[in-house]
């Protein structure tokens, strides 16, 4: 078992592997009572071509979200939840664009825990009736997200901001989709995907990581594995151009919900890996468009909007960035935040100011053991592997650098999405 430090927190992770390679990784607080456990396949929504052994493969759209939900379907007509409950802990699974995970969260019983998720997750049971099924739950899924606003303004918008790129799919694909997906289509995707080399499992919280290891690697001992295929995913580059200049959609919200997008070439920040673009652009950010803002604040003294943030991320070949906002005057905002956009700004006391705060956040963080397993699993499925120097990232900030790439953000490819209440549009 090897030690990974991680720098400027006090904090260290425990790293092992299993004989069929399953990445462990491990980090302990002895101030909780609980832990919680994730099994984590690199198998998300975006997912749906791919080649394997050189044969081009592609499943319809909602295939990751399906196979999650059929996959606690356990022989003799049980499911993997109901043991869990008689434990006393709670289970849940999620599917991302990237990832899918299957998680438990409880204070007792570690071992059947831990036995019981490899179990389950690595024990497949498709049947054409329990297909059907999940069919007919999956479908009201769809239906019930086209009713949630939260759930309209984000693929909304991102079927204004993508042109290729798949995110603009629903994670759970249309219903139609739903429908033409097939036992076979679930079982490509398992047979190919769904290997302990291309998941990894990531435990926080109290217990004995050395007991922890052991028991994974008793468990994975008893199973066997095909060799693993290496599957290409087929992704491609996403245009920086918009699909979709300006929409305007109505909804159920009580304000209308508005999202001013920019894509940039990720080219624009070639001295810069992605780590410290998502660093630089988030304090950049958060110093214009943040909480304590002037900018924020202006609007809402103003009272020109009720609730203002931002979002960025770095999909492949784009940096992309988002101002969300919610306000009775649409019009008048967008026009605001174009304007910041263009002026944006930070200077040294700024960018130390910004620092302090990442720092303390990063030291606060590891009090949370939910948050700790989200930030690794975020940081493998990123950036392929653990980062440990967050800290150090930080404290290497320069403000001549963040100001260049102030002057790298382009904001020619420009998306505005408006999501209006029903009421205010009859």
């Amino acid at each position: 078992m090897k030690e990974l430090n991680i720098s400027g927190v006090n904090e260290k992770y425990y790293l092992d592997e299993t004989s069929s390679g399953l990445p462990i990784i491990m980090w302990v607080n002895e101030k909780v009572n609980n832990f919680y456990i994730t099994l984590n396949c690199k198998y998300g929504s975006i997912d749906t071509e791919f080649s394997v052994q050189g044969e081009n493969c592609e499943v319809p759209n909602g295939v990751a979200h399906f196979l999650e939900h059929v996959n606690f379907a356990l022989p003799g007509g049980s499911d993997a939840t109901d043991y869990f409950s008689e434990l006393g802990s709670s289970s849940n699974a999620f599917t991302t664009t990237e990832y899918t995970s299957y998680e438990v969260f409880a204070s007792s019983n570690f071992k059947e825990n831990l036995e019981h998720l490899l179990n389950f997750v690595y024990t497949p049971y498709f049947t054409e009736t329990n297909v059907k099924k999940e069919k007919g739950i999956i479908t009201e899924e769809v239906k019930m997200g086209k009713n949630n606003p939260g759930h309209v303004f984000y693929y909304g918008a991102n079927e204004c901001i993508y042109v290729k790129d798949k995110r603009k799919n629903l994670v759970t694909g249309e219903v139609e989709d739903v429908k033409k997906t097939t036992k076979e289509d679930l079982e490509l995707v398992y047979d190919t995907f769904y290997h302990p080399k291309n998941m990894f499992l990531v435990i926080t919280g109290n217990f004995n990581p050395f007991e922890a290891a052991a028991i994974v690697k008793e468990n994975m001992n008893n199973k066997e594995f095909d060799t693993y295929q290496e599957p290409i995913k087929k992704r491609g580059n996403e245009p920086v151009m918009v699909n979709i200049p300006y929409k305007e959609e109505t909804g159920n919200v009580e304000l209308p919900k508005l999202k001013v997008t920019y894509k940039i070439n990720r080219d624009n920040f070639k001295n810069l890996d992605d780590l410290e673009l998502r660093i630089y652009t988030g304090m950049i950010l958060r110093n214009n468009f943040g909480a304590t803002s002037l900018f924020k604040e202006e609007l809402l003294e103003n009272e020109l909007i009720t609730m203002l943030s931002y979002e960025r991320e770095i999909n492949n070949n784009i940096l992309i960035i988002s101002i969300i906002a919610e306000t009775k005057y649409p019009t008048e905002v967008i026009d605001k935040i174009r304007h910041q956009m263009e002026n944006l700004s930070i200077n040294n006391e700024d960018l130390t100011r910004r620092k302090r705060c990442n720092i303390a956040a990063l030291i606060n963080d590891y009090d949370d053991i939910e948050y700790v397993n989200s930030e690794i699993q975020d940081s493998i499925i990123t950036y392929g592997e653990i980062k440990t120097d967050m800290f150090d990232v930080y404290n290497a900030c320069k403000v001549d650098i963040a100001n260049k790439v102030i002057k790298a953000i382009n904001t020619e490819n420009e998306s505005i999405y408006i999501l209006k209440s029903k009421k205010s549009s009859s």
